[in-house]
């Protein structure tokens, strides 16, 4: 091959090929993201949905040991059992309180498979809940939108904000650096690649039945990045208020919470 002919293969690769090969690579990351393999320490959780419409959340020892001492959940209750894995300091309840509560530049929430925009116009082409699937999203956007708010408005005050200032200041930067996505191929890449969820940027990604989950549990596989997995999208929900219950995250008032 003359010397001609090889820089145009060469160039050919780099302007070609290696971009393609990079794309490639990093959507098959996408697997190792959101299977990262044995966890450092896990923890088993119960998750109880009264038929009044409360949850509440125990360990499996705290559940086991009531069942033991012959207190049992109301009639018609709903368990969900579900494991919250640590990947990052060897405590899941530390693993997800550094997670949702750190400080971002954004945050997004990835909704799940483009096929959950069948629940708006066609539900029963939807694999899964959509009722469920809603308030899931619904839910976890609530508890992050408020956290990410409150973050920068103690940022605002940092600023030398006034009060109702520093309020506005946060609404505005909230809405800002939010959004939603579904779990396409260029979202799978740009979380393979690191480009979503990292420490400036928060990514939540629900996996459920239409995603193909396969266990219910609740880890942080890096930093940045939270993923809840459920095999129903009922079980979806009950981990988002789990997540609530552990980094002991309350409601602001007049909040429009899905509960």
């Amino acid at each position: 091959m003359d010397q001609k002919r090889l820089a145009v293969v060469l160039v050919v690769l780099l302007v070609i090929v290696a971009p393609i090969s990079y794309v490639l690579y990093s959507y098959h990351a996408f697997s190792a993201v959101i299977n990262p393999g044995a966890p450092k320490a896990s923890t088993q959780y119960v998750m109880i949905y009264t038929p009044s419409g409360q949850f509440y959340a125990l360990t499996a020892e705290q559940y086991q040991k009531l069942i033991e001492e012959g207190t049992r959940p109301p009639a018609g209750s709903k368990l969900f059992n579900v494991t919250v894995d640590s990947y990052i300091t060897g405590s899941p309840e530390v693993d997800l309180n550094l997670t949702v509560r750190s400080f971002y530049e954004y945050f997004t929430i990835v909704m799940g498979d483009p096929s959950v925009t069948n629940c708006k116009d066609a539900p029963q082409l939807y694999i899964g809940d959509c009722k469920y699937r809603t308030l899931a999203v619904s839910e976890i956007s609530g508890v992050v939108s408020n956290i990410f708010t409150t973050n920068y408005y103690i940022r605002g005050l940092q600023m030398g904000y006034d009060n109702a200032t520093a309020k506005q200041y946060a609404f505005n930067q909230t809405w800002l650096r939010y959004r939603k996505v579904y779990l396409n191929f260029w979202t799978k890449v740009d979380i393979g690649r690191g480009k979503l969820g990292n420490e400036n940027h928060l990514a939540v990604i629900l996996i459920g039945p239409a995603e193909g989950a396969t266990e219910n549990r609740i880890f942080a596989p890096r930093k940045g990045t939270l993923v809840i997995e459920g095999t129903t999208d009922e079980t979806l929900r009950a981990e988002v208020v789990l997540i609530e219950n552990i980094i002991g995250f309350s409601w602001p008032e007049n909040s429009t919470a899905t509960r």
